[in-house]
């Protein structure tokens, strides 16, 4: 399983999701630059409506022409954004448009690179493939956040960008050292959606769509909520949260391959619930640590059972097609949540907005646990 194509596409996930990552700060800048929670809800949130557009045509043109040329696009896209941010000094309509151009590389990325893991891993160790793979990516989630507020502290927003435009030339660089094997690049005759598929589908797309929730709410409003309750650092949260989740990920593959994908992803749904109910509460830095404890486990869990299950129930030739949905689906959520969550902090405050969110994934759990 641990071919070169692998290394090289997890190696290849680490730097796309370096650069990704980096942007959790982009908050912050919208703020210095006079923008307020419903400002940066919007402008963070095209990212995942730019990516839930994409994913609407990506996935048959994956089936078609193969993995690497979006792969190749992707990163090369990612490079130009990082360039556009490192040249803006003004609030403006602009931020929409870069943030939107992020979106699409994410979109295009995530889906080309997921889905070569796929092709590459066995089917009885696919939840594994996909748990280890999203390793390289959740480091990320610990050190770019970290590297980058010790940068940002130093040196300053230009740094931090032109930092980043670095990072995703060494991607797009990787991306073309990849050599996909012959059998992997096979395309199998696409044998269409059969009237059963979707409400075997529907529990994976719930499950996608409160993962995206969750994590857009996570990652888009900590840092602001953090320096509203007077937490000197969110480093830690980030440290925390990836080292379980990275630490999930070994075990959580395995438990999804073993003793089947809904008894993990079911506890995990409601985990996550619990992670964002809890910032309604948050006063220390302990109890943050507890919070990212929670929400990276729960996240270690859900990614790579809900993804094993979405290609699990994948007809033949369309584990493009598969994953982009899923994918759409949690963008979806993740839009909704940076929207939707920016609009009521704003007018109802932080914490009771924690509380609104935390009841919606509540709701979401019961309806993933009454479908089959």
């Amino acid at each position: 399983m641990y071919t070169k194509p692998f290394v090289l596409a997890s190696v290849a996930n680490f730097l796309f999701f370096t650069n990704l990552n980096v942007y959790t700060l982009l908050p912050l800048y919208i703020q210095a630059l006079g923008g307020r929670e419903g400002r940066i809800g919007s402008i963070m949130a095209m990212h995942s409506v730019a990516a839930v557009l994409c994913q609407a045509g990506i996935g048959p043109l994956l089936d078609r022409w193969g993995r690497k040329p979006f792969m190749l696009l992707a990163a090369g896209l990612v490079a130009v954004t990082s360039v556009a941010y490192a040249a803006s000094t003004a609030l403006g309509w602009h931020f929409y448009l870069i943030r939107f151009l992020q979106g699409v590389a994410f979109s295009v990325f995530i889906t080309s690179n997921l889905t070569l893991i796929a092709d590459l891993a066995p089917p009885s160790r696919r939840a594994e493939a996909v748990g280890i793979f999203g390793v390289s990516g959740l480091v990320t989630i610990a050190l770019a956040p970290a590297i980058g507020e010790m940068v940002l502290q130093t040196w300053g927003f230009r740094t931090l960008f032109v930092a980043s435009v670095v990072v995703a030339a060494g991607t797009l660089a990787v991306c073309l050292a990849i050599v996909v094997p012959a059998a992997s690049e096979a395309a199998e005759a696409f044998q269409g959606f059969g009237p059963g598929f979707w409400p075997t589908f529907l529990p994976v797309l719930t499950a996608a769509f409160q993962f995206g929730l969750a994590n857009s709410i996570v990652f888009v409003f900590f840092p602001p909520f953090a320096r509203q309750v007077g937490l000197p650092r969110i480093g830690p949260f980030y440290l925390m949260y990836a080292v379980v989740a990275i630490v999930v990920r070994f075990l959580g593959g395995r438990l999804a391959d073993r003793f089947g994908r809904r008894q993990v992803i079911l506890p995990s749904l409601a985990g996550l619930a619990a992670g964002i109910l809890l910032f309604s509460v948050l006063h220390s830095t302990w109890l943050l640590l507890v919070i990212a404890l929670v929400n990276g486990a729960s996240q270690g869990f859900v990614y790579p059972a809900t993804s094993a299950l979405a290609f699990d129930r994948a007809p033949s030739g369309a584990r493009g097609r598969a994953l982009a949905a899923y994918n759409m689906s949690a963008l979806a959520g993740g839009a909704v949540g940076a929207i939707g969550f920016g609009w009521v902090a704003e007018l109802l405050g932080y914490r009771p907005g924690f509380v609104v969110a935390g009841l919606i994934l509540v709701t979401g759990a019961l309806v993933f646990w009454r479908k089959r």
